[in-house]
């Protein structure tokens, strides 16, 4: 089998011994299937750092995915812990190769008369570049020295063997895959040290709709790999982490069971947690997110600060969080409501026609998303269509899609797209969205002769039953400073979660709303102090939460 145009497949990679290594394994794999390749070294924004510096979030990627998009290479491989979590939706990762072990390994310089990171004495320089690392390491050893030590593999053991440090922490796989095996001196156990998500794997990323590479990829591609990569790039994604976050996530697949362990740490090792879940492989997705709500749930009860009430889902709130936190307020994520994608079907049925339609509107980025996974999933291109969303995460996301035009109303309000989009005679519209949406929308545009298409793209669950328990200890501290509540689904489904017994502590608390109808829907359920913002910009809020608990704008709205 030969490239995408009958040639030869050009397999992109960057050019340190280990990236080519793993590239190696792909074309070897790929050719035991007949497919002829050929590998081009493509220069990384983590090359060209200075040596002593750290990498940032997809620097060893960025460039690679040009290339891709670009036509440059057919393929490209990458090592899954180093790939972001937000992947440009015009690529796929169509393989994963088996996974090697995934463990951290320690390495010490030749003849140490230690063997694991208990047998070092105390003031031991350990080197690492991985704040994840760095942050467990102290953890267990609370007296020893972390100190940042950059540079490829082969850079690192020298200097560790002219005494720049006492022991290395690297990925066994990566000395293995290099021949390098023989400088492990002990290997970390997960529970220990949770190993980056997608540590150990190889990924091969090819162009969206790309059928004929597809195809040959299905048959080098591991499935218990792709299942455990898959929930633990979910789960950081869940957590608000990148490649580069202090969180670490173990999945293995045994016989239909998915187990995951993760946990996180701070950098200076005085916070960390790790936690585990078990259940059916077909659920991987929710039990990552399951996990996720945990550990952002443990975090926040090992911070200080005033605590604020956060009701979105975890994958959703992690950026909030942590600007929260730069505020010196504590983050509690109680996630009331559950977004759960639905058959993406009736979605594809409409965007095959996204000419046929004078605007595509999405009022969420859970609407984005879902014409995004429609969209893909049937080789469709979203910049077919004229499209229109209201807030600025929506708007990322189709861009990211490739969408380059995209209008917006003067107020994030789904109110202002009804007035203010622009319809003219025979004016159609696709409105994508959720299956607890109101009639306010369609009916607007209906009222000024718009033809309305309403096509429910993702299902709003209330009160999920997993967020009870996160309920519970977050209301154990003493109650929150402040509630912020994004959706009428938040409210219901918040109090929903308290009952009877705590509604009325909740009806109590500042109430901050995004929106006038969710500010609304808090005064007829009860919130007596309701104070509205018309931003959701994530910046503003946290900002306008900061002002609210140190009681500089408190008033009742």
């Amino acid at each position: 089998m030969s490239g995408p145009a009958g040639g030869v497949i050009r397999i992109g990679t960057r050019g340190s011994a280990l990236a080519v290594a793993q590239a190696r394994l792909a074309a070897d794999a790929l050719t035991r299937h007949g497919a002829s390749c050929e590998l081009v070294e493509i220069v990384t924004a983590g090359d060209v750092r200075a040596p002593d510096t750290a990498w940032g979030e997809g620097a060893f990627v960025g460039a690679i995915e040009a290339a891709l998009l670009e036509g440059r290479i057919d393929m490209a491989v990458h090592s899954a812990k180093d790939m972001p979590t937000d992947m440009d939706p015009r690529l796929a990762v169509v393989a994963y190769l088996r996974r090697a072990d995934a463990r951290d390994a320690l390495v010490l310089r030749a003849g140490a008369p230690a063997v694991s990171l208990a047998d070092l004495p105390p003031g031991s320089v350990i080197g690492t570049d991985s704040p994840r690392r760095a942050g467990f390491l102290r953890a267990a050893r609370p007296d020893i020295d972390v100190q940042p030590l950059h540079g490829n593999v082969d850079t690192r053991l020298h200097r560790l063997d002219e005494g720049r440090a006492d022991a290395l922490v690297l990925a066994a796989a990566g000395l293995e895959r290099l021949g390098r095996g023989d400088r492990i001196g002990h290997r970390f156990e997960p529970a220990m040290l949770p190993p980056a998500p997608g540590q150990g794997a190889i990924a091969l990323q090819a162009r969206a709709g790309d059928a004929r590479l597809a195809t040959l990829a299905q048959l080098v591609d591991d499935s218990s790999t792709r299942h455990a990569v898959e929930a633990e790039r979910e789960l950081l994604a869940a957590t608000g982490g990148g490649c580069r976050a202090p969180v670490g996530a173990l999945a293995t697949v045994h016989q239909g069971e998915l187990r995951l362990l993760a946990g996180f740490a701070s950098l200076d090792g005085s916070a960390s947690a790790i936690e585990s879940i078990v259940g059916p492989l077909e659920s991987a997705g929710h039990l990552a997110r399951e996990l996720a709500c945990r550990l952002v749930a443990r975090r926040a009860e090992m911070a200080s600060g005033p605590a604020v009430l956060l009701t979105r889902p975890a994958d959703q709130s992690a950026r909030l969080a942590a600007l929260l936190a730069a505020h010196g307020l504590r983050a509690l994520v109680v996630p009331a409501i559950e977004i759960v994608p639905v058959e993406p079907r009736a979605v594809e049925a409409e965007l095959r026609h996204l000419r046929g339609y004078s605007w595509v509107v999405v009022t969420s980025r859970n609407g984005a998303r879902a014409a995004v996974v429609a969209a893909r999933q049937a080789g469709i291109d979203l910049a077919d269509g004229r499209w229109a969303a209201l807030g600025k995460a929506s708007a990322k996301t189709l861009h990211a899609a490739g969408v380059a035009e995209i209008w917006q109303p003067s107020q994030a309000r789904s109110a202002a797209i009804g007035d203010e989009l622009p319809i003219g005679p025979r004016t159609t519209v696709l409105l994508l969205r959720g299956d607890l949406a109101d009639e306010e929308l369609p009916r607007r545009l209906a009222e000024r002769g718009a033809e309305v298409r309403s096509v429910v793209a993702y299902a709003t669950h209330e009160a999920p039953a997993s967020s009870a328990p996160l309920l519970d200890a977050a209301l154990a501290q003493g109650p929150p400073a402040l509630v912020v509540l994004a959706s009428p689904s938040a409210v219901r489904g918040l109090l929903s979660l308290a009952g009877e017994g705590r509604r009325p502590s909740l009806l109590g608390l500042p109430a901050l709303c995004i929106g006038r109808t969710t500010g609304s829907v808090a005064r007829e359920h009860g919130f007596v102090r309701v104070i509205e913002s018309e931003r959701a910009d994530i910046g503003a809020l946290a900002a306008t939460a900061a002002d609210l608990v140190a009681g500089s704008s408190l008033v009742d709205a």
